[in-house]
């Protein structure tokens, strides 16, 4: 059964996960007004606040706490860690594509600024995580022996936690750059829908790292990776 410790921080991350994308959403159409994805159309920029915040504090956040939080076998969390994962990856493509055709359509130069920098940094990651995983822990692709997965576990584990802090980054300074592009009135609510996006980005990634860190696995520690496969019932999960 869960514990209250569990329930309490899934509520919490299902919080912190959920108010960005309503307040991004606002601001898209209060401030920015609205989407659009016609060409020339200054809207088109406003996809990609949304889709990045959905890629990576709502998609992403999921598979990284999903080992964590879900009541499940090691081996379905798996799959369900792999697609989360894939599905943030879509996101974030969509929200890059949006962003480069904005500049692009307006004569904007691209990746000048400290926030493309991080953002090209952290989708490298989020890519080269998918990819990773796919290829050494999914059953999708046999091959990797025990010794591989054990050794690259710690590194997936870090890259994981590293792409948590990379994405807080990335888009509390895509924030401040837009703020700045915009300058709002002081104490505006438009100024205010950038500051509380902000806090709850940051509650976001505190609130990750704190289920990572404090939460235990729901998994038993002995689950085998391969309870299902009667061929490979020897061998114990390392991922």
């Amino acid at each position: 059964m869960a514990s209250i410790k569990h329930l309490v921080s899934l509520f919490a991350f299902e919080v912190v996960a959920i108010l960005p994308i309503i307040l991004i959403v606002y601001w898209a159409q209060k401030y920015g007004n609205g989407f659009s994805w016609e060409v020339k159309d200054k809207r088109k920029f406003n996809y990609h606040p949304v889709f990045m915040i959905i890629a990576f504090i709502f998609v992403m956040g999921h598979a990284a706490i999903s080992f964590r939080i879900l009541p499940l076998s090691h081996r379905v969390k798996k799959y369900i860690h792999a697609t989360l994962n894939l599905v943030a990856v879509i996101f974030a493509i969509v929200g890059l594509v949006a962003v480069l055709d904005f500049h692009n359509e307006q004569g904007f130069p691209n990746f000048y600024s400290l926030h493309s920098w991080l953002g090209l940094v952290t989708l490298s990651i989020l890519f080269l995580q998918a990819l990773g995983g796919l290829t050494i822990f999914q059953d999708l692709v046999r091959g990797a022996s025990d010794e591989v997965r054990g050794a690259y576990k710690p590194w997936h584990i870090a890259a994981g936690t590293a792409m948590v802090t990379l994405a807080t980054a990335t888009m509390l300074t895509g924030l401040q750059e837009k703020y700045g592009f915009a300058n709002p009135e002081k104490f505006s609510a438009q100024a205010y829908t950038y500051n509380f996006t902000a806090l709850t980005i940051f509650m976001w990634a505190f609130t990750v790292i704190y289920i990572l860190i404090a939460v235990e696995k729901r998994t038993p520690e002995n689950q085998r990776e391969y309870e299902t496969l009667p061929e490979s019932t020897s061998q114990e999960s390392v991922h």
